[in-house]
């Protein structure tokens, strides 16, 4: 939490979200269950904050984006994101949060971290997905 919070404050370490990257996924892959939320948060806000610096934008307010963004891409909901954007930083820049998890969600695919989810609806056609063809 450390590092989530200087990334948020605009100081984070340009190599951490690949290390972070890296280490959860040999954890998960090793059979460990549990502690993917935080990591999320983690690789979201340190790339954010890197992002934000190398565009030249407020590097806080790109890592609480990339840390939202990323959340909603990972769990692909991006209702409960924009609920999380407002309720962790307020309702300063919700619009912003609400395009970043807009744009998440699209690219995201059908998959979410959690097995159970289905997502049965088209994210791009109007339409229901044959869930059995997958």
């Amino acid at each position: 939490m450390d590092v989530i919070k200087r990334a948020i404050s605009g100081q984070a370490v340009a190599y951490a979200f690949v290390l972070k990257i890296i280490f959860t996924a040999i954890t998960m892959e090793s059979g460990y269950k549990g502690g993917e939320i935080v990591p999320t948060f983690f690789i979201g806000a340190t790339f954010g904050c890197i992002a934000g610096r190398v565009l030249g934008l407020n590097t806080g307010f790109s890592a609480a984006i990339g840390m939202i963004a990323t959340f909603c891409g990972v769990a692909n909901c991006p209702v409960a994101s924009i609920m999380l954007s407002i309720e962790v930083f307020g309702g300063h820049g919700v619009g912003f949060f609400a395009l970043a998890c807009a744009i998440s969600y699209m690219l995201s695919g059908y998959f979410s971290l959690y097995s159970s989810q289905m997502i049965i609806f088209s994210k791009l056609k109007n339409e229901i997905i044959n869930i059995n063809a997958r």
